[in-house]
């Protein structure tokens, strides 16, 4: 089930839609906590389920065969017995559901003063953290306190529902004893078959607490399973009106004229981008309208204005992240095995699909492909090993085939074998070498960190020990390693000084990577062809927001003389 439930949750960028809408809450304790307790409170109701079928079947003879009506007098005492102890813990299932949320939610809080521990502490907001996190604390506890006085008001019952057992069986023999009819041996015999049959048939009395529990934990993830199974039709809160992007498998990457013939002199498409207008998610704002644009081989393109004007949504766009909008975007990409030349009929673009979906591998066709690559500000660093780091995403199939020492007897559900047909797509070069990997660690000048960390196969927490600008130059050795024909950076040299940030444009030149980014620094006009500004959108104008022209070399000196 966790197999089964991960693959969905991180199939078709679903945790990106959860997470960024605040759809449900805690996924990660629906997986980890939840699926546990569903699948241990399963096995143990259905062993409880087959042996109450079987003590039943086994005693409700005897019992019958004494006296009829006292098998009548307990149905009569299950069935009562069932009504008011469901009337008494009808609040139970709410409470359990709570409890797990607000549990969750404080363990979460606890997280994420582990993962901004550095920001807390430049900040002094021990004191502040703390209140938060005893406000969740307390909001848990107060719930549990109304858990247990409910529990309390349940088990009051129960117990005097058991002990009457003792009773109830007896009183309505007696008579038969003595008017000589039975012997006394019949009445002990009576009251263990009754008490072995009313256990059998009063389950909900007995387990209703457990069964309270079980319902709350089945509520949670019917609604994550409902989430996963809404977001795989494509109805996640999708829009009526959205933005079509495609990638269309090009062999050369050409484009063609009209009559098929390749331009001589044209520069191979990489991106079109047609009558784009960008919009919010939930509140449907519009950031960016009807932008179109092309990018071609060695034709980089900066995107600049002011903060909230739509730059990285744009970004967001062109990744499938958002799609909420109008028009249509289309990525050239190259299939593998395309060095010969083409002819004309091979050079026609083929589009996979609208959707942006390989269904074979149930993923955007563009992940971790050589032609398309992402370069986000701060960038992600994997539980892994250094080498793990640089070898993110491209190789990581092979890294963890490779590197992971299967235990005897693992269960094939939870191996995941790459599809050799997908391999082939993705990694059109091979997986770099020990001497490749240290060789890019130069290039962006933190070979350093070999020494620091005593080599590329240790395990450290990467995104605690490393410096934000450390990160960025490790995300540019990952971009140098996978060789894209287009690279798409937000803000990706931020934190670095203009020295190391002209030092990375010009290894991306060196290794022919087209590139767009999006930054606020005059130093970036240097590096590229083209500037697309970006104004922030009026809502009452129907004017397009946008501006793009060249960057002229004379235009450019003078600006950064500013």
């Amino acid at each position: 089930m966790t197999s089964y439930f991960m693959q969905r949750y991180l199939t078709d960028r679903t945790f990106y839609k959860i997470q960024s809408q605040s759809i449900i809450d805690n996924p990660d304790q629906r997986i980890v906590d939840d699926l546990s307790s569903f699948t241990s409170t399963a096995l143990s109701f259905s062993l409880t389920l087959f042996n109450a079928a079987v003590d039943l079947i086994s005693f409700s003879n005897i019992l019958y065969t004494i006296y009829p009506p006292l098998f009548v007098v307990l149905l009569l005492y299950s069935i009562g017995g069932t009504v008011i102890s469901i009337f008494l813990g009808k609040g139970l299932v709410t409470l359990n559901f709570l409890q797990e949320k607000k549990e969750a939610d404080f363990r979460y809080g606890l997280v994420r003063v582990r993962e901004n521990a550095e920001s807390i502490a430049f900040y002094g907001g021990e004191d502040n953290e703390l209140q938060l996190l005893l406000q969740r604390f307390t909001s848990a506890f107060e719930n549990l306190t109304q858990l247990l006085i409910s529990s309390r008001n349940l088990e009051f019952f129960t117990n005097g529902y058991r002990y009457l057992i003792q009773i109830v069986p007896a009183a309505v023999v007696a008579p038969m004893y003595f008017s000589g009819k039975i012997e006394f041996g019949v009445i002990n015999q009576s009251v263990s078959a009754f008490s072995h049959i009313l256990g059998d048939v009063s389950l909900v009395v007995y387990q209703f607490q457990a069964i309270s529990a079980f319902s709350a934990v089945i509520d949670r993830l019917g609604e994550f399973d409902d989430i996963l199974d809404s977001s795989r039709s494509k109805s996640l809160s999708d829009p009526m009106e959205y933005i079509n992007l495609t990638y269309s498998h090009v062999k050369g990457s050409q484009v063609l004229d009209s009559n098929g013939s390749t331009p001589p002199t044209t520069s191979p498409r990489l991106l079109d981008v047609e009558s784009l207008t960008l919009k919010t998610p939930k509140s449907n704002s519009t950031l960016v309208r009807d932008l179109s644009f092309a990018i071609d081989e060695k034709d980089n393109l900066l995107v600049v204005g002011p903060s909230g004007s739509g730059k990285t949504s744009l970004l967001r766009a062109l990744a499938g992240l958002w799609n909420t909008g109008k028009g249509k975007i289309t990525f050239y990409v190259e299939k593998a095995g395309d060095a010969q030349s083409p002819t004309s009929s091979e050079m026609a673009p083929v589009e996979e699909n609208s959707a942006n979906v390989n269904e074979e591998f149930g993923r955007p066709i563009n992940s971790n492909s050589k032609s398309v690559f992402f370069l986000p500000q701060r960038p992600y660093m994997v539980l892994g090993s250094l080498r793990q780091q640089l070898l993110y995403p491209t190789w990581t199939e092979e890294v963890v085939v490779s590197d992971t020492t299967k235990p005897g007897g693992s269960l094939p559900f939870l191996t995941q074998v790459p599809n050799s047909k997908n391999v082939s797509e993705k990694h059109r070069v091979p997986v770099p070498t020990t001497d490749d990997l240290t060789q890019v660690l130069e290039d962006v000048r933190i070979g350093y960190i070999l020494s620091r960390f005593k080599g590329l196969d240790t395990v450290y927490e990467w995104s605690s020990v490393l410096s934000l600008g450390e990160q960025q130059r490790l995300a540019f050795a990952r971009l140098l390693l996978s060789k894209p024909k287009l690279a798409l950076l937000d803000e990706s040299t931020s934190a670095l000084d203009e020295v190391n940030e002209a030092h990375l444009y010009e290894k991306m030149k060196a290794a022919g990577i087209t590139y767009i980014s999006i930054g606020h620094r005059r130093t970036l006009y240097a590096y590229h062809n083209r500037v697309l500004d970006i104004s922030s959108a009026d809502a009452d104008s129907r004017q397009c927001n946008w501006n793009i022209k060249f960057i002229e070399q004379d235009t450019l000196h003078n600006f950064l003389k500013l």
